[in-house]
């Protein structure tokens, strides 16, 4: 049980030597995503070497969708050109046609608004001389209304990067 230990508290140590040595190759980027469940435009700023904020604004079925990310980014190649990043977060989903929303033709939701969180696990790309960012990702999510429903999202980001 004390190698296991061990050998945890060494990985841990090793990412943030690793994360504390290299910075991220952007410092904000906007543009679009395009996902399985919804589509729209998607802002990421990093606040420090690692960590950034993404905000998403989505567009899906009968439906519009606000999504606040914090993310931890983990260069891959050594270079902050290429990176693994996961994080959480919350989103707030705002139903049309007075609130009511179907899914496979099952009526899930009778309300205007429903919030829930949100995961990421995704692989990060820069093209430094174009000033373009692509992303590639896994986003979970939890509705939170009556009962807790899950879905599965993932989607492409497109960025382009200031």
């Amino acid at each position: 049980m004390k190698i296991k230990q061990l050998l945890l508290f060494i990985f841990i140590g090793n990412l943030i030597i690793t994360n504390s040595t290299l910075a991220q190759s952007f410092q904000t980027g906007a543009g679009l995503r395009f996902g399985g469940l919804s589509n729209g435009l998607t802002i990421k700023h990093f606040i420090s070497k690692v960590s950034a904020l993404e905000g998403i604004l989505s567009f899906g079925h009968k439906n519009s969708i606000v999504t606040g990310l914090y993310e931890i980014h983990t260069p891959v190649d050594h270079s902050s050109l290429f990176s693994l990043f996961y994080g959480v977060g919350g989103h707030i989903v705002f139903f049309r046609d007075g609130g009511s929303y179907y899914y496979n033709n099952n009526h899930l939701y009778a309300a205007t608004t429903v919030s829930g969180i949100d995961a990421i696990l995704g692989l990060n790309y820069t093209f430094k001389q174009a000033h373009v960012n692509v992303g590639m990702d896994f986003k979970p999510f939890i509705d939170f209304y009556n009962a807790s429903i899950f879905y599965f999202d993932g989607g492409v980001s497109v960025r382009y990067t200031f």
